[in-house]
């Protein structure tokens, strides 16, 4: 089975051509490579230009457009199929990488999705951390009632290209560079879910994330994590589906680390609660789509 793999990129510099070293190693030789680069320089195309394990088979695209969703869009537009797996620009994928998610989507009919372990790289941990996705068993999730299972992220997630386009597109309001800053990612899983498919979790097609952030960028992401992901799951409740509400109390529970706010500890996660309630007000300031499930963004 042919796949596409896709990585969207703005304003990262050459940090990509670790990514497109780590593809052009795979062990898995049917597939192409589409990068959609927003950057406003040309570092990151003549980086990716310059992988000679890719270059006959990337599709290098420049836009003027700015938001990851928006890229993502682009990126499936181009995609040949009929698999599509993204990665991150900061991301190194494992030789066994495409080869797995093929034979996952080939054992399991029924799968929309497959999203694999995402491994911190090395970093200094009293400095910041590197968001990852612990995945340490595969767990197939069926329901949409059951969303707040499903642990995979935007830097490791593949789908049946027919899957993605009958469900997308990838909601332009969300997402780094968007309005409501993140969780293009796991509304996308939870559209997947309520169209009937299932998503797989899986620890062996994994990669490793080198974004390291020191823990004051730390507390911007995650209040945007917790906007996006309380703009994402109040649209879908504003649209009568009530099998997100468990979901979304479970998420905004969790985001407290009581051990910590006992202690009154710093990191106790009581910014990230507040963002996601934030978030959850913000889904009235747009008008959705509702046969797409996606927010109009004028």
């Amino acid at each position: 089975m042919h796949v596409t793999v896709c990585i969207c990129t703005r304003d990262r510099g050459p940090t990509i051509a670790t990514s497109l070293r780590s593809i052009g190693g795979s062990q898995y030789d049917d597939y192409d490579v589409v990068v959609i680069d927003q950057s406003r320089s040309d570092d990151t195309e003549q980086a990716s230009k310059r992988v000679d394990t890719v270059r006959t088979r990337l599709t290098y695209a420049r836009s003027q457009t700015v938001g990851s969703a928006v890229a993502h869009n682009l990126a499936v537009e181009c995609a040949q199929g009929p698999l599509v797996a993204f990665t991150d620009d900061d991301c190194e994928v494992s030789p066994d990488w495409l080869r797995l998610i093929v034979a996952h989507f080939q054992a399991n009919p029924e799968v929309g999705q497959v999203c694999g372990a995402v491994i911190a790289g090395p970093h200094d941990a009293k400095q910041g951390f590197v968001p990852d996705s612990v995945i340490t068993r595969m767990a197939m999730t069926r329901s949409p009632w059951l969303k707040w299972r499903e642990r995979g992220i935007g830097a490791n997630m593949a789908f049946r290209l027919d899957v993605l386009r009958a469900v997308g597109p990838f909601d332009s309001a969300l997402g780094p560079g968007a309005p409501l800053r993140s969780f293009l990612d796991g509304d996308m899983t939870y559209r997947v879910l309520r169209a009937g498919y299932a998503v797989l979790d899986v620890p062996d097609a994994y990669v490793i994330h080198h974004g390291f952030r020191t823990w004051d960028q730390g507390t911007t992401l995650m209040r945007g994590v917790g906007l996006g992901m309380g703009a994402a799951y109040m649209k879908h409740l504003r649209l009568g589906d009530i099998a997100v509400i468990p979901t979304l109390f479970w998420e905004w529970v969790r985001f407290i680390s009581w051990g910590r706010l006992i202690r009154l500890q710093r990191r106790s996660g009581l910014a990230r609660f507040a963002f996601y309630a934030r978030g959850m007000l913000s889904s009235f300031h747009y008008r959705i789509d509702r046969s797409r499930r996606i927010y109009i963004v004028d």
